[in-house]
């Protein structure tokens, strides 16, 4: 969790304009970064580029924080 956390880090934080050190799994997408589906869409396109994980369009309402991320990230990487 931890090598995954702060490989996305330096990604959310520039996408977000915020310091990597807000960034944590408890920290909410759309109430503590404000991002809108562009942000989400732009994430997910970063995670599938940097994991090589196919993120399902059907699982976007389901990754509600850092730590949601990087749970889907273990469970459908290609390891």
């Amino acid at each position: 969790m931890i090598q995954t956390l702060n490989i996305l880090k330096p990604i959310l934080a520039d996408i977000f304009a915020v310091e990597e050190e807000e960034i944590t799994p408890a920290v909410l997408f759309s109430e503590d970064l404000c991002a809108d589906e562009l942000d989400m869409t732009e994430i997910f396109m970063a995670v599938e580029e940097e994991f090589d994980v196919l993120v399902d369009p059907q699982d976007y309402d389901k990754i509600l924080t850092v730590g949601d991320l990087i749970a889907y990230i273990k469970g459908n990487g290609n390891d």
